[in-house]
This record gives structure tokens, sequence and C-alpha cells, in this order.
């Protein structure tokens, strides 16, 4: 037989089995240290230093304006911060604190305020002493007084080209001295021991007992006006913006920082102060007073105890997101973003541009950040978008998308999306909609343009173009977007589910149309019109009367029914909503077609706002005053908060090729309702606009941009002359005949009559008629609110019946005068009794601008 032997040790096929897993061992090794290589050569930094330098244009003796510069070319118009006033001689003397920057060439341009027309462009010659280079120019003598221009510096050097952007203007009758000196005094007698002297001005709301020192108001109390308890001190100069110069009164707008000390720590806060201010000869008026200030937060003034974290001196409003334990809190404070974790006892500054709140780059406060989601270990996706006062994107405008990764403490750049556009015009236009799915898409909606981001593959796609506001609602988690293919009403509202980029539609009945309007959270309001009720007002608009409201849950990619709004009889116009209450604006319609405005109704969603795992609250402080806190989930019983680290969170910025452009596509006119510099409304609805600036003591201006309404009318206007109706029209209606009565006024003389029987309107005759001319339906408008527009010399068509209207021609502070095109008469009419006698029929007003 054969002998079979057998070797001592690991046997082979063992023996291979080792050595293919040991080349497994070594490949993954490999592998993994690759991966990890290329991990970390992802450079983690820090927001860099600002390096452009500031331009201050001095005037007035010690005023001064101060402008931040921007390396890409921007929408001047839009450029609206200040008016610098001329002296007699168009003096503009320019100080520069170059710092570190070399400046090669000065050179300045004056435009229109349409930027139509180029007054001048010339080169400057500048001294340098230090860090500080001096310069100043004579403006053309082809300015006109009391009118705006466009001012455009730009500093070049080898590298790049810089440009600051500003407004002048040559006032006569403005009185623009002496009111700065009074908001001058104002500021500094706030700021002094003793500030009884301003109680002459301020109107105090004895039904109020505020102690918010964040908010301070014209009605807020003496004490509120004086800092309260605050002991703090100014730093530097105050920076003044004149924002709004006319003979009837002058806006203006002071920046400053204040300090005081803590435990021998310096703490900072940033102040704004906005004045309307009236000048006559007997007095001077406090006419509007809004004064903010917000705490800048460091790790020397945040203050943790237990379970409670207080922020200090800022906005109750604050903006913020908590995971649902209530042991993570993410919040926006003074333009930046702080996260606080319990757990782990650390503080974070995730993102800020003040490292150093004494540098004025650092603190202009032109930018904003916006939270989009947060999950339970503090990982979330977050929005800078605006003015970037430093980093790589320094001087540029547009919007930001960071990823934060709360496990590895990195703040990582998505996209950076720019705009030609100042950041309030961004502010003011800044969509509900952005979202990033699960899948890293991103989806954003940008002046009517929604726009597709794969984050991955670094594609862009327009999904659509030319949406008004009217057009499409965004949920409150940003997730579904609503929208309809026309610009009023539609047989078909379409809604997306952006997560899964699935569509589904709504459809009306039939003899119907829809209208999309907004959505509560995730639920969809849309408004259903029977297409016999349409119908053209006294102006010639065309009206959509909702005669049923639906409220609709989103589920599973379709819609279902939750509630309905219908009343026999009434209509619904429009609706507000305000946090979880809708408001609607009804109108009745008389059976000869007349729209009447009725009292609102409500709706309001008995479920409200969920309870947050961190609640909000205020408390009271012997020296803040008024502060904010967070009240984080409760410590166990035996537990001790222990030591809070404070961190900075490391920045991942992105290459350029993350970086994109973003045009305005939007087709209809919109309107910017300016409150100082800010703007706090842009929309398409001139009557919303005028109501705002009318609330705010604001101005409107369009998208070219020119000066649509502004409050500060005359108190009295001498009839307007050269009003007579046509030849041709006066045997016509009296609607005929005040429309042919208006044109006659601007030189047109055209058979209206004729034009009114093939089916034409009051809108769209003057629009063919008065080229040049832009023709504004004031519907809905008040009788003092269209009164504007004749200070300006332009007679307000107003509808009184059927075929019948008159033209407002002047007015007093006690009287209207109206001319009558039947009788060829001017007469009067007492204030009041003509506010009831429009509001019969509508408030139906037609004006136009040159």
């Amino acid at each position: 037989m054969k002998l079979q032997f057998h070797k001592k040790g690991i046997p082979t096929n063992i023996l291979k089995r080792m050595a293919v897993l040991f080349v497994v061992f070594i490949i993954s090794v490999v592998f993994f240290e690759i991966i990890t290589n290329i991990s970390e050569s992802v450079k983690v930094s820090k927001q860099s230093d600002a390096t452009l330098p500031i331009v201050s244009i001095n005037f007035l003796g010690d005023a001064s304006t101060e402008l931040h510069g921007y390396v890409n070319e921007m929408d001047p118009a839009y450029m609206r911060d200040a008016i610098i006033p001329l002296d007699s001689e168009r003096n503009v003397n320019i100080s520069i604190q170059c710092k570190d920057f070399d400046v090669d060439s000065l050179e300045y341009a004056i435009l229109s305020l349409d930027t139509q027309r180029n007054i001048s462009k010339n080169k400057l010659n500048f001294n340098k002493k230090g860090d500080i280079i001096t310069a100043s120019f004579q403006a053309e003598n082809l300015i006109e007084k009391n009118e705006e221009y466009l001012l455009v510096l730009t500093i070049k050097n080898d590298e790049r080209e810089v440009y600051y952007y500003t407004r002048i203007m040559q006032p006569e009758g403005c009185n623009e001295e002496d009111i700065l000196d009074f908001a001058q005094y104002f500021h500094k007698t706030a700021l002094s021991d003793d500030a009884g002297d301003l109680a002459t001005y301020i109107e105090p709301d004895p039904y109020t007992t505020s102690e918010d020192l964040s908010h301070v108001t014209i009605n807020s109390s003496l004490s509120q006006v004086a800092y309260g308890t605050f002991d703090g001190k100014q730093v530097g100069d105050v920076r003044v913006s004149l924002t709004d110069i006319s003979t009837n009164y002058i806006t203006l707008t002071f920046n400053y920082l204040l300090t005081r000390k803590n435990d021998d720590k310096s703490e900072y806060y940033t102040c704004s102060e906005d004045f309307r201010i009236r000048y006559t000869a007997d007095r001077i008026y406090l006419l509007a007073y809004d004064r903010t200030m917000e705490q800048l937060l460091d790790e020397d003034s945040v203050v943790i105890k237990n379970n409670l974290l207080n922020i200090g001196i800022t906005d109750p409003n604050v903006q913020y997101l908590s995971n649902e334990t209530g042991t993570i809190v993410s919040f926006v404070q003074n333009g930046s973003l702080y996260e606080y974790n319990q757990t782990d006892r650390k503080m974070k500054e995730i993102f800020t541009f003040v490292d150093n709140p004494t540098d004025p780059r650092l603190t202009y406060d032109q930018h904003q950040v916006l939270l989009l989601n947060i999950d339970e270990s503090g990982t979330m996706d977050y929005v800078v978008y605006g003015y970037m006062n430093s980093g790589n994107h320094e001087g540029q405008c547009g919007i930001n998308l960071f990823h934060y990764d709360a496990i590895n403490d990195v703040s990582t750049e998505q996209v950076f999306i720019t705009t030609s556009s100042s950041y309030q015009i961004l502010n003011a236009n800044f969509s509900e909609l952005l979202y990033e799915t699960a899948d890293n898409d991103f989806y954003i909606m940008v002046n009517g343009t929604l726009l597709y981001m794969s984050l991955n593959e670094l594609t862009t796609k327009e999904l659509m173009t030319g949406l008004d506001d009217a057009q499409y609602a965004v949920s409150g988690s940003r997730r579904y977007l609503a929208w309809m293919d026309e610009a009023t009403v539609a047989e078909v509202i379409h809604i997306m589910d952006l997560e899964t980029g699935s569509s589904f539609d709504i459809k009306a009945n039939e003899g119907e149309v829809l209208k999309p309007l907004a959505f509560i959270e995730d639920d969809f309001i849309y408004g259903a019109v029977k297409k016999n009720d349409i119908m053209v007002d006294g102006a010639g608009s065309t009206i959509y009367p909702m005669y049923k409201l639906t409220i609709s849950g989103i589920s599973t990619g379709k819609a279902y029914e939750q509630k309905t709004y219908q009343k026999s009889g009434y209509y619904i116009n429009n609706i507000d909503l305000q946090s979880y209450t809708i408001y609607l604006d009804r109108i009745k319609i008389d059976a000869d077609g007349t729209i009447l405005p009725v009292e609102e109704d409500t709706i309001k969603n008995s479920v409200g706002e969920q309870n947050k795992a961190v609640p909000i609250n205020t408390a009271m402080d012997d020296v803040k005053q008024q502060v904010v806190i967070f009240s984080m989930t409760p410590l166990e019983e035996d537990e001790k908060l222990g030591k809070v680290d404070y961190e900075m969170t490391g920045l991942v910025l992105a290459d350029e090729s993350r970086t994109v452009s973003v045009a305005s596509a939007t087709s209809s006119t919109q309107y910017f309702v300016y409150v100082g510099s800010k703007v706090s409304l842009a929309t398409d609805d001139l009557i919303s606009a005028i109501a705002e600036a009318d609330a705010n003591m604001g101005i409107v201006l369009d998208n070219e941009p020119k000066y649509v309404w502004k409050r500060g009318r005359k108190s009295y206007q001498n009839t307007i002359t050269g009003i007579a109706v046509g030849s041709s029209d006066s045997e016509a209606s009296g609607m005929a005949r005040a429309l042919s009565a208006m044109l006659v006024h601007e030189g047109e003389n055209v058979q209206v009559h004729n034009l009114i029987e093939s089916g034409e309107t009051p809108i769209s005759i003057l629009s063919r008629t008065l080229k040049g001319y832009d023709i504004l339906d004031l519907t809905g408008a008040s009788l003092t609110q269209v009164l504007y527009y004749v200070n300006l010399g332009n007679p307000v068509y107003a509808y009184t019946g059927d075929d019948t209207a008159v033209l407002i021609v002047g007015y007093d502070a006690a009287n209207i005068i109206y001319f009558d095109p039947m009788t060829n008469t001017n007469s009067k009419m007492g204030l009041s009794d003509a506010q009831e006698y429009f509001e019969t029929y509508g408030n139906v007003f037609v004006s136009y601008i040159n």
C-alpha cells in the first residue's frame, strides 16, 4: 500500500487563504490611506480678512457717508444707500482708507437716475498720506437742482477694479444742514446723562411699558429712547446716510458702534437710527424715529447657566432651529450663525464676517443668514446672501449655500450664485424657495427663474422663467412649489414635490378657473373663480372675484381637501397670511357691476405653531434691560453644566467652478418700497406698494427706476389748468369726456368716444395715446393716496358710475377740486365726503407719470 506522509505545520490551502487575506488587507490599507489623504487634502480654513478700501464722502462740514466696494459692476440704478447733498459750488470731497490696497487710478462718473444719460466721466488726481487718499472734484453744472443723479467711483490697480455707488443732489430749499444738526443733537442727547429735552419730540404710547432696547421708535418711552440703564459708549464716528431729500422732509440714517465693559471684558453692539424730519420756519418736527440695536456675540459675551442660553440684546423674533430633543439650537444674530450643543458643552461660531468689531468693513450689515434645516446631530444647511464683507467672494453680492457637518465640525461651501442687484433688492425679492434634497439637488427661485442645480455634478438648469409673484406659491418647508402657466388665473395648477421631482395637477371644475394664493405650512390655499363672474372694472382692469377658497393638504403625490370657505354674495379679492391666520380681502358686486369693498373675514388654524423643542423667552437684566434667552432641555437633577467651550468652525471653500449667475427674468413691472435706505417690499402690485409706503412713510420706485409714489405731497395743490373736453367728444358720455379732457391736458386730441364704442377701456385708451407715460391703475387706493399725482400736476380720473367719471384737479387741507366733464366746470367737495363718495363706486382711479 502507498504510504501517505503528513507535513508538520500549517496546511498549504490555509497558507494560500492567509496570503489572499493578507493581500486584501494590504490593498485595503493602501486604499483607505489614499482616501484619508484625499480627505485630508481638503483645505479647512477660516474667513479671510477684508481687503477692499472704504470710501468716505464728506458733506455739510462734519458728516460723511461710507461707501463699500464691489468687485463686479452692479446695476447702479438700485444702489441707493445714500444721497450726498452738494454745496452751492457742487463740490465732492472724497477720502479713501486704502490700507494695503494699492490704488493706481481713481475716476468718477455721473449718470441720470435711470442710467440712460451720462452726465460726465473723468479721472481724478489724488493725494496719499500714509494709507489715506484724498481727492475732490466739482460736479458739472449740467445737473439740475433738487434732482437726483448717480455717482459711480472706480478705484483701479493692476489686478482689479473696485466700484462704489451713491447718489448726489444739489438741494435747494431743503434745509438739509439744519435737519442734520438736529439729528446729531438728538443722537448725542439720547446717549448723554440728561435726555429730558427729547421729550418734546417723541410721542410715547401710554399703553406700552416695553423695556426692549433692540427696537425703539418715536412711540417708545423717554427712558427707552435714552437707553435706559444701559451704560454703553460710542466707538468711533457716526456714519451718516441721507436717504431721501425733499422740501417736505429729509430721511437719514445713523450707523454706529457702542461698547460697554463687563468684568473687564468689552461687549460690542451695532446700532442704526432712522430719522424722518421736517423743517419749518417755526420749529423742527421729528416725523418718525426708529432705532435698532443688536449685540455682537463672542466668547466673552455669551452667558450660559444651567439650561439657559442668554444671547443678550437682540430681536426676540430670532431666526433659529433646534433638534427634536432640545439639546442643540442654531440661531442667527447680527448677521452671524451660531450653534450651541448642550450635551457636548460647546458653543460654536459657525459663520461670521466679524473677527474685529471695530472694522466697519466687517460690521457692514448688508447680508443675511437663512437656516434651511437641521438634524439631531446639529448638521444643517444654511444660506448667506447679500454683500460679502470678506472672504473669497469679498465685494460681491450673491447667494452662498453652505453645508455644516456637525460630526467633523466643518462648513462646506457648495455653490455661490452671483447677482448685479443690491442687497436691498435681493433681500426684498428673496424667494422662500430654497430647497436641497437628500441627493444633493438644489432648487432656488431667483427673480422669477426656478433654477435647478446638481451639487454632485456641478450642472445647472433653468426649469421655469418669467414667473411673476401671482403665478406661484411655496410651502413652509420649501419642499412644494405650486404654479400656473398663465399670468392671472388658470384651469390647472401644477404642484411639484422638489424632494422627489414628481408633479401632479389640481384641475378646475367646468366653467371655472383657479388662482394659487399661498401655503400655510405645507397646506396649499387656492381660490376658484367662475368664468361668468370675471368682469372689467371702471378703469378697464380685469377682476377675478373668487367665490370659493380651498385649503388642501398634500400627501403621496396628490392633494386632498381639508377646508373650504364660501359665503353667498361675497367674493374674495385677495388674502393676507399672517402667522397662522388667513385674512380675506372681500368684495361685493352690485347689480350694475360696481365693485364694493366689505369687511374682511378670517380663517384661523386651530392647531397653530407646534411647540418647539427649544422655546425662546425674554428676561430682564439690570443693565441691558430686556435680553433674549433660549431654554434648552432641563439638566438632570444631579447634573452640572460645567465648562462650556467656545469654538470657531472650520470652513471649506469651493473653487470657481461652483460659481454661477442668474439673470432676472420677471416679465412684469416691479415696485420697490423704500423706507429710509431699506426696501421693505418688492411686489408687482402697485396698490400694495402704495399702502406699504403710506403706512411706513416710505417711497415707491419701479424697476426703471423712477419715483412712482411718495408720502410727502404738498399740503395743497392749486387747480390744474388746461383741463377741457376735446371738441370731438363734446357730445359724448361722461367717461369719454373725462378721458378726452385728460388727453387734451397732455396735448392729445382724439375721438375718445369712438375708441370706447370699439371696446377700448380707460386704461387702454390712455396707454395707446400717451406715449412715453406710465399709465397707473390706482383702483383700490385711497383718495388721499391718489392726491399725490394731483400734487405732481397730473389729473386723476375717478369713476362715478356707468359711463360717468370726473377728474380730480386740485385740493387743499379740507377739500378736493374736481372737473365735471358734463358741465365743463370745477367744483369743490369736502375731503371726507369725497372719500365716502368715491368708495361708493369702488375707489376706481387712473392717473399717469411721465
